[in-house]
């Protein structure tokens, strides 16, 4: 059997009413993606967050009427609102295998292993999370993820407190502990991060070394390290509360910023902080500075 992919790119505001519309026409399978290059941290079922310009895919049997489907899509959204299409003839697979192909286990350092519960064990790495694709951000495949997790890999976290501001689904809380961190305080403003890293942190027993909160609830002390890997807005909005949880010589590591906004970024912390020079990933930057006295 064969089927037909159908991607249409569209602004936020319209993913809602395509989604909807592939429904009515039987779709097999519903996804989106992004096309633009924001990350987005927020929006749990009931309440769905999509980027700038999102790419809705679905997948429908070889018999669908594309021409009928697209005319009404144009209707629904309006022409102008169609930013962009794709048509896929799709041949038969193994969905289930093909997923897991695509998440591998992901080593950082030589030192720090990642990997899905389907990988095979990798003994020859101590330093090992598991850690399956899920619906809070952070598997390690985002460039500023892998640059945050590159960056614990190669430094000493022994007896280390550590406070990972915006933690998505614990990936970086997680990788802190697992490579010896003392104390690791995880906050996020999303419930299903908060939910994601609680039950991520008690898969991999690292329930008792990490406290896990919503940021608007956190009691929060001064950390030898504060990691936030979020967007340059929250960063810069942040500065001066996040400069007062990392104590006297302590480090600071922020991702999450486009090369193009590592300079105001650098700006907005230089009040409190030694910055270091930038490291580039992609389009994507990593930011680490000490606390001055």
């Amino acid at each position: 059997m064969s089927w037909l992919r159908l991607t249409l790119e569209c602004k936020a505001s319209h993913v809602e009413a395509l989604s909807h519309l592939f429904e009515q026409f039987e779709a097999i399978s519903i996804s989106s993606e992004a096309v633009t290059d924001e990350q987005l941290f927020a929006g749990v079922a009931e309440d769905p967050v999509y980027w700038q310009r999102t790419a809705v895919s679905a997948l429908f049997y070889d018999s669908i009427d594309l021409d009928i489907l697209l005319a009404c899509a144009r209707n629904r959204i309006g022409t102008e609102n169609l930013l962009a299409s794709r048509i896929e003839a799709v041949a038969e697979q193994n969905w289930i295998d093909a997923h897991k192909q695509e998440h591998s286990a992901m080593i950082f350092a030589e030192r720090l292993c990642i990997s899905p519960s389907w990988s095979p064990e990798k003994p020859e790495y101590p330093f090992t999370l598991e850690l399956d694709p899920g619906l809070a951000f952070g598997t390690g495949k985002h460039a500023t993820t892998a640059l945050c997790l590159e960056w614990l890999a190669t430094h000493d976290l022994d007896e280390q407190q550590l406070i990972d501001y915006g933690c998505g689904s614990g990936i970086l809380a997680l990788a802190a502990a697992k490579l010896g961190a003392k104390q690791v305080y995880a906050v996020d403003i999303d419930p299903q991060a908060v939910l994601a890293t609680k039950a991520n942190a008690l898969n991999n027993k690292l329930d008792k070394k990490l406290v896990v909160s919503a940021a608007e609830n956190a009691t929060l002390p001064p950390a030898d390290i504060l990691i936030a890997n979020i967007l340059l807005n929250p960063l810069l909005e942040l500065a001066q509360q996040m400069s007062n949880l990392v104590r006297k010589n302590g480090k600071l590591v922020l991702s999450g910023i486009l090369s193009v906004q590592v300079d105001e970024c650098l700006v907005a912390y230089s009040p409190w902080f030694t910055m270091g020079e930038p490291v580039f990933q992609d389009e994507w930057a990593l930011l680490e500075g000490f606390r001055n006295d």
